[in-house]
């Protein structure tokens, strides 16, 4: 009879519905905390996928370099430009192109603007632009393609004249999805960059295609050349935006992890803390202590994915608002974040619903009674 009626009691519906305005509360409180969480979690993801954008579509095996160098854009250095053609006749070489790439800033009518430009050999498949929203890439020496967002914010058309080192470069193409963190990729060719900074006798790399990666390496090595893979260049790339925004970002994160999980936790701890009058009662009715600490727990998870759902809702919002209002801060969500992120707030929650219903074995049942809590 007794098991009967504790199965016929839905308690913990009871507790949700009797008071929804306090659920809803509770519901939301997590769902902000949770949001919060993967919202700057998500940054930080955004900021290192951004910054290897060009590494990623570089379209080369190997990538021969000035001695020292590690990174394309922040270290600019110069190879003779014969080195070119020296490295496509190597044994094993099927294709090898010239590229200069370098971070300039652009004096334009309303201000200043800092691009991350790259000049690259038309008809090499090397190096250029992967994607446009319109137009084409850059083949004559006067002509440019900018990223569609950055010409959007700064009204740029096709047809339109960018001023690039004193030069009118025509605009021939927007390019989609081609932005550093922060930093729009800008394309040109390698005659056109190599007149603007009268530098014919140079280049600052040149990327090489081969079936055989790791002996053409070694061989062009053991001829004096610096050679680096994509994924080198990439892993460098990610080490320099760690330097440069790992400590704020990761603190940010670090911040709002501690306070999310706080948040989850004080809500669920308050939530079963206002109901010890009640939970007493069942105690008084014959309850157990095993019985009552499900009731706590369930309640708890239930609150939990419902604050779930609403981060989810939340989160949706802030990505769609934030991609309008600063398309250069992306938010990407990675399997291992959003667990990491669910286990910190489980872990709390249950935690939080726990030690209060530890106390009800303590609790005189009579005293649920005269207190009136």
């Amino acid at each position: 009879m007794k098991a009967r009626l504790e199965a016929s009691v839905p308690v913990t519906r009871r507790f949700l519905t009797t008071r929804p305005f306090r659920t809803a509360a509770g519901a939301a409180g997590i769902g902000l905390a949770l949001m919060l969480m993967l919202l700057l979690a998500g940054l930080w993801v955004g900021v290192q996928d951004r910054v290897t954008t060009y590494d990623d579509h570089l379209g080369a095996d190997l990538v021969v370099v000035p001695a020292g160098t590690r990174n394309l854009f922040a270290d600019p250095g110069a190879l003779p430009a014969p080195a070119v053609d020296a490295i496509a006749q190597a044994p094993g070489v099927t294709r090898a192109a010239p590229l200069r790439t370098m971070y300039q800033i652009l004096e334009l009518s309303h201000g200043k603007a800092a691009v991350a430009a790259v000049a690259y050999e038309p008809g090499s498949g090397l190096g250029g632009p992967w994607a446009f929203t319109d137009g084409r890439a850059p083949e004559a020496p006067d002509e440019v393609a900018i990223d569609a967002l950055w010409a959007e914010q700064h009204d740029f058309a096709i047809g339109d004249r960018l001023p690039i080192l004193g030069h009118p470069m025509r605009v021939v193409g927007l390019t989609d999805d081609t932005a550093l963190f922060m930093t729009p990729l800008l394309f040109t060719t390698t005659a056109g960059m190599d007149q603007m900074l009268r530098a014919t006798g140079t280049t600052g790399a040149v990327l090489v295609t081969t079936a055989d990666p790791d002996a053409v390496a070694a061989q062009l090595r053991d001829e004096g050349y610096t050679v680096r893979t994509p994924a080198e260049l990439r892993e460098a790339s990610l080490r320099l935006a760690t330097d440069i925004y790992g400590s704020p970002v990761r603190l940010m994160v670090g911040v709002a992890f501690a306070a999310g999980t706080l948040i989850v936790a004080l809500v669920a701890y308050t939530r079963v803390t206002e109901q010890q009058r009640d939970l007493g009662i069942l105690k008084a009715l014959g309850a157990t202590p095993g019985r009552l600490r499900r009731i706590a727990v369930t309640e708890t998870v239930a609150l939990t994915v419902l604050g779930t759902l609403a981060a989810i809702v939340l989160l949706i919002i802030t990505r769609e608002v934030l991609a309008w209002w600063r398309p250069a801060f992306p938010v990407l969500l990675t399997p291992g974040t959003i667990a990491q992120t669910a286990a910190a707030a489980v872990t709390m929650a249950l935690l939080a619903a726990w030690l209060p219903a530890r106390r009800l074995n303590r609790l005189d049942a009579a005293s649920a009674f005269r207190s009136g809590r």
